[in-house]
């Protein structure tokens, strides 16, 4: 992750030193917007594109509510968080409505274990190093329950991959996969899949990991006991994990046993992934991913709430706000909500001007919605693909399928931080061979296909790569700037054309049969003539004998 040369924002036309509290900075950190000092005088706010992958960090079980009126109860439409299955407000016999169930998957205890890491990988594009498992952190954990299908829930898991050290030189790693499920007809449905993997360093200081009230007179509001630091990888009681720089040319590969439940398609912060799917058990498949991180340049500045326009009231009002570093406030609308940060970007563009204002290195992937325009994109019985971009803001779904193309739109800021360098956008699509093959009603032939970028603004010509392998097509496009974007994939395959009838040897060509003659005898008084040919005819004056 490469940082602001001078690490500032700006503001309505003013440039102001960004501060930092809480965490201390190092060198190698990675950037963080909300650890800009916004100011506690309730006008200042922090707007930017959220990262989707950074709004649940830790394992719960909770139950939306509805309408009360005891005091003891949240009010409508907040969570309430569980201490298991058997608190009175989440337990199944129950027959809970709304109860959802965030679980961290921990590493696998043994070679038949399910639901949990199988293993973690660490290097460079040509060799990867078998990480060491750490340790788990501390925090929220529940055990599972096969009578309601509930995976049960781990914490964050810690790793070494000594030789293989982030920029800052630090070889440890968090990982963090993470299953969200929902209890229905009596029993826990997996539904989506997260996992990132983050470089640390381990820091001192007064720092707490997220935990449920033990006390059994506490009340729903003073149930969830946050930490505080959510500029952590991940925290405990006096230490926090955080976030570093990834080492350029960095590869990553993990492993995940994960519910056969879980398919469809992935979207992602990777580069040159690859994809492998296999059945581990009845209930789990195997799937692994190898891919290196991208750098995502950032949008960020500081406004004033008194000035916000009618649009930017209403996104205020859709979007909430968090606390920042100073314990000000910061909102903006996710990366894969094109509706929203699409717009949003393109509002900001010219008041930011076109330039990010830090950059951040991501390695992960999540489960997503599919595409429209064919049922070939919408079989969740088995992992279809995964579509990964560098871009500030992109689609949230799987590619759609339109006028024989497969499109997908992002967007970004032209510049990197230094105003000058123009942001080299990639993007990768692996897919299943036969939902291509579905899509167009191709054959079993190898199949070709093409990336075109279309769009406003200045685009070089994208550096593409295709094949085909292991059931798996691959297609990368980088190299093309921002701003929005549409990148259009369109499959071919060769025709097979019967090959023309080849021509026989001259032995094999059969000669003409000799016709055969004969012979009469014509007569003209005494003198008599005898005729030899195939049709013999008798002289003039001269009469057949």
């Amino acid at each position: 992750m490469k940082k602001m040369k001078l690490r500032k924002l700006v503001v309505l036309g003013l440039v102001i030193p960004s501060l930092f509290t809480g965490v201390a900075i190092a060198a190698g950190d990675a950037y963080d917007p909300l650890r800009t000092t916004v100011g506690n005088n309730g006008d200042n706010i922090l707007e930017y594109v959220v990262e989707d992958g950074a709004v649940e960090i830790n394992s719960y079980l909770a139950i939306m509510p509805p309408a009360v009126t005891s005091v003891d109860q949240t009010r409508a439409g907040k969570w309430i968080w569980c201490n298991g299955l058997t608190d009175p407000y989440c337990d199944p016999k129950n027959s809970p409505q709304s109860m959802k169930a965030n679980s961290i998957l921990p590493p696998c205890a043994d070679t038949t274990s399910e639901n949990c890491i199988d293993s973690v990988e660490i290097g460079n594009a040509t060799t990867l190093t078998q990480a060491s498992f750490i340790r788990s952190t501390k925090g929220i954990t529940f055990p599972p329950s096969p009578e309601y299908n509930y995976i049960g829930a781990s914490t964050t898991s810690l790793w070494n991959v000594p030789g293989m050290p982030s920029a800052s030189g630090s070889t440890t790693y968090s990982v963090m996969p993470r299953i969200q499920s929902y209890f229905r007809d009596g029993k826990f449905v997996q539904g989506d899949f997260f996992l990132s993997v983050v470089p640390y360093r381990e820091a001192t200081g007064n720092y707490q990991e997220n935990r449920i009230n033990p006390d059994p007179n506490a009340t729903p509001q003073q149930r969830y006991l946050g930490n505080g630091s959510q500029y952590c990888a991940w925290a405990e009681a006096g230490l926090c994990g955080i976030p570093q720089d990834f080492a350029a040319g960095t590869r990553i590969k993990v492993k995940i046993r994960l519910p056969k439940e879980i398919g469809g398609w992935f979207r992602g912060r990777l580069a040159d992934p690859a994809m492998e799917v296999t059945s581990f058990s009845a209930n789990n498949s195997l799937v692994s991913v190898a891919a290196n991180p991208v750098t995502v340049p950032r949008m960020a500045f500081l406004n004033q709430i008194s000035s916000f326009n009618d649009q930017e009231k209403v996104w205020y009002q859709n979007f909430g706000s968090m606390p920042t570093a100073d314990f000000g406030r910061a909102t903006g609308p996710q990366a894969g909500i094109p509706e929203m940060s699409f717009p949003f970007i393109d509002l900001y563009r010219t008041r930011v001007k076109d330039t990010a204002v830090g950059t951040n290195t991501f390695w992960n992937y999540t489960t997503t919605s599919w595409g429209n325009g064919s049922k070939c994109l919408q079989d969740k019985s088995k992992v279809l693909g995964i579509v990964t971009t560098n871009a500030l803001a992109y689609d949230g779904s799987s590619p759609s399928f339109e006028n024989q193309t497969l499109n997908y739109r992002v967007s970004g800021l032209h510049f990197m931080p230094d105003g000058v360098t123009p942001v080299q956008g990639s993007y990768n699509l692996v897919m299943r061979s036969d939902v291509g093959r579905c899509l167009y009603g191709f054959t079993n032939a190898p199949v070709q296909a093409t990336i075109s970028i279309v769009g406003a603004g200045d685009s070089p010509i994208a550096t593409v790569v295709t094949g085909e392998k292991n059931g798996w097509l691959s297609l990368s496009a980088n190299g093309f700037t921002f701003s929005e974007k549409i990148l259009q994939v369109k499959f071919s395959q060769e025709v097979s054309v019967p090959a023309p009838a080849a021509s026989p040897s001259p032995s094999a060509v059969a000669k003409p049969t000799a016709a055969k003659k004969t012979s009469i005898t014509c007569v003209k008084g005494k003198a008599s003539k005898k005729i030899t040919a195939v049709n013999p005819k008798c002289p003039t004056g001269y009469k057949k004998k």
